[in-house]
């Protein structure tokens, strides 16, 4: 694979800025420094990164006595933003010759800086770029550069190397309009995982249905609940009100309570004044046992006839029918009024506060599981994969030790807690589960890989505005990252964010823009 430098001189292709400020320098020089054949010097075209800032300056061969203004477009990396504010100093030095520097106090633009340059020694010096701004210093060091005696000379050192092949121009005002980010390609510890097919559900004691208990209509308890709505162990959500045998209604049941409680009250008098008779030797033993025989009776026909009554809340109002656990209700199938039958689900209550991801793994991957300690999956409308780790934002709840006869897989189940509100229960989704291994190699974000008409790419930049499409081939996924095989290197500036917008720009160049707008 070709490779090509990113710092700190790259040259590029020629386009309107460089013209612009090629023919700005040189309106500057004296009529004996533009006379000769020849076309202009090539712009110099420089790309540099520091932790803080990236530099990609663009200015004519610099000439003693002449003026080269530069183009300096100054990033910061903290955000891939414009610098806004500050100064900027270019520093000539070295060469036998006094330090020279020329600043500039404000950019030109958001993020373009244009100071004027005007060296006085000639040969070659050290460039360098200072930026001062709020809350960021920078210092870019870009190495050697010559400077010319005149123009002539510097047109005579030949033109410099031309464009690299296959290039994709991305100006920085478009990267800096969009949601773009580069990312350093380096070696990371890359955790393993199998792929498996699994389903978001409630933990096993964080789900409780609420049935019917017998036949009737369901009555609301004041509001009736609504879906979603949150719920606290022992609340009463609504009332049953049992469907009675033929000819029995609740005024029937609360006259046979009324005669129960007389007929109760009745005999418990008549056995105390037997008691007292018997005491008195003025009735028999017998006697005295028939009384409290009868007494008891008519206790235990109160106590039924209480209980019938209660079964309707105790005033008629009907069977409470109360949360068992906190949540939410995840599904109410019922409405107020509505008749049910026995066994029929009212109320469907979840405690949210854990989820569970219960996978289902092949048995041909069953092997690789060590120890697994974390899983991650995507949902369509999360910006990135949801991802479960163990003693962080979850835990392992077991991994299965007998292979499914039918579908040949083995369960795997993860407990995660406080999910995003958006995950939906019972939703299916196909999960990674890490094995507990890791390997060194190279990575890069999965938003950053395209796919190109079957062909997986990546867009490395060559300079600041320059990007070349490179196919790659993938190994493992860690997350929301991909393992590089082949295609990369160790410090290739791969395009992390935006990477669709440098593919338009290759494909419609001529609807990402043309030039610069200073």
């Amino acid at each position: 694979m070709r490779r090509f430098p990113t710092s700190p001189n790259l040259p590029r292709h020629r386009h309107l800025l460089a013209a612009l400020v090629l023919a700005f320098s040189l309106a500057a020089c004296g009529p004996a420094e533009r006379t000769g054949g020849g076309g202009a010097p090539e712009a110099q075209v420089y790309t540099h990164f520091t932790p803080q800032a990236e530099l990609f300056v663009e200015f004519s061969p610099l000439v003693a006595g002449g003026k080269s203004t530069f183009a300096a477009h100054f990033t910061r990396l903290a955000d891939y933003r414009p610098v806004t504010e500050g100064t900027v100093d270019v520093v000539l030095s070295g060469g036998d010759a006094p330090t020279e520097r020329f600043r500039v106090s404000a950019p030109r633009a958001p993020g373009i800086f244009a100071p004027t340059v005007v060296p006085r020694a000639t040969g070659r010096r050290t460039l360098a770029l200072v930026l001062a701004a709020p809350g960021l210093e920078s210092r870019h060091e870009l190495g050697e550069v010559m400077v010319y005696a005149d123009t002539e000379a510097a047109r005579d050192a030949g033109p410099a190397p031309g464009a690299i092949e296959g290039e994709i121009g991305f100006l920085k005002e478009q990267q800096w309009t969009t949601d773009f980010a580069l990312e350093t390609v380096q070696p990371r510890e890359l955790r393993e995982s199998v792929s498996a097919p699994a389903t978001l559900r409630a933990s096993a004691d964080g789900s409780a249905e609420i049935v019917a208990p017998s036949a009737g209509v369901v009555r609301a308890n004041g509001r009736f609940p609504a879906l979603g709505e949150a719920v606290v162990r022992g609340q009463t959500l609504a009332l049953l009100v049992p469907r009675l045998g033929t000819g029995t209604d609740v005024a029937a049941l609360q006259s046979e309570l009324a005669a129960a409680r007389s007929d109760a009250a009745l005999a418990r008098s008549d056995a105390e004044r037997m008691a007292r008779l018997h005491e008195q030797e003025a009735v028999s033993q017998r006697r005295l046992d028939e009384a409290r025989a009868a007494d008891q009776v008519a206790q235990a026909r109160l106590q039924a006839a209480q209980q019938r009554l209660s079964q309707l809340g105790g005033s008629g109002g009907g069977i409470a029918l109360k949360a068992p656990l906190d949540g939410t209700l995840a599904r109410v199938p019922v409405a107020n009024g509505a008749a049910v039958e026995e066994g029929d689900v009212l109320f469907h209550v979840v405690d949210r506060r854990e989820l569970w991801l219960e996978a289902h793994v092949s048995e041909a991957d069953a092997a690789r599981l060590q120890q697994p300690d974390g899983a991650a999956f995507e949902l369509p409308g999360l910006d990135a994969p949801v991802e479960i780790r163990a003693g962080e934002n979850g835990r392992l709840v077991g991994v299965g030790s007998v292979i499914d006869p039918v579908s040949r897989s083995l369960p795997v189940v993860f407990a995660m807690t406080a999910p995003d509100a958006r995950i939906a229960l019972n939703q299916s989704v196909q999960a990674r589960l890490f094995t507990g291994r890791t390997r060194p190699g190279l990575s890069v974000p999965a938003a950053a890989v395209i796919d190109d008409g079957g062909q997986r790419v990546v867009y490395v930049m060559r300079g600041g505005e320059s990007f070349s499409r490179v196919p790659v081939r993938l190994g493992l996924r860690d997350g929301d990252r991909f393992e590089v095989v082949e295609g990369l290197a160790a410090g290739d500036r791969v395009v992390a964010r935006g990477a669709i917008q440098v593919r338009l720009a290759a494909a419609t160049p001529e609807a990402m823009g043309h030039g610069h707008a200073h």
